[in-house]
Order: structure tokens, then sequence, then C-alpha cells
């Protein structure tokens, strides 16, 4: 019977010893430092994402804005030649975008350019 118990405390030991690096290991990924510096990187990769998908955005809405003023542009050049205002008409009502910003940079620049001219006079 003595042999038994003594058997059972073999097994028991080697089978801590088996289990120590595991557990210290296991420490290592709760310490709250490593904790926090895993949810500091998956903040930021998460945060620089999600800038990357806004940057994605802005160029593909920039380049849309382009090509419909470039479109525009087209148009107003045609009715200049052959005076059918209807396709430059239909293109400003589906996309306004590019005429409003036309207008406002005009403004500006006439009341600058007013500004100025008053200053000077």
């Amino acid at each position: 019977m003595s042999e038994r118990p003594e058997r059972i405390e073999r097994e028991m030991f080697e089978i801590r010893t088996r289990m120590s690096p595991d557990m210290t290991d296991l420490r290592k990924h709760i310490e709250p430092q490593v904790v926090a510096e895993q949810v500091k990187r998956t903040i930021r990769q998460r945060i620089q994402d999600a800038v990357e998908r806004v940057k994605a955005n802005l160029r593909a809405k920039q380049q849309e804005l382009v090509d419909s003023a470039k479109s525009q542009f087209e148009l107003a050049r045609k009715v200049g030649e052959n005076g059918d205002t209807a396709p430059l008409t239909d293109a400003v009502r589906s996309d306004p975008r590019p005429l409003v910003l036309f207008s406002v940079l005009l403004a500006t620049t006439l009341f600058m350019v007013r500004k100025i001219t008053s200053v000077r006079g």
C-alpha cells in the first residue's frame, strides 16, 4: 500500500513539472502591461484602418467631382459651339456640385478684388 501513494505523488510531480512552463506563459499573457499593450495595438490598428477607409472615400469623391466638372466644362464649351443648352442643364441638375463650387470661387474672387480695389482707392 505504501508504494501506491508514492507512485501517485511521483506522477503528480511529473504533471506539475510539465505544466510549469505553460503556467509561466499564461501568466505573461494575462499581465496588465501585456494586455494593455495588446489593446493599444488593436485600437491603433482599427483607427488606422478607419482613417484609410475615409481617405479612400475622400479620394473617390474628389475624383467623382473632378470627372463631373470636366464633363460639365465640355458641355458648356459645346453650348458655345452649337447653342443647345439642354445637355448642360441636365448635367447641372443631376450633379450641381461643380457649378456651386465654381459660383463660390467666383464670388470669393470678386469680393477679394472689390476689397483690394477699395483699399487702394
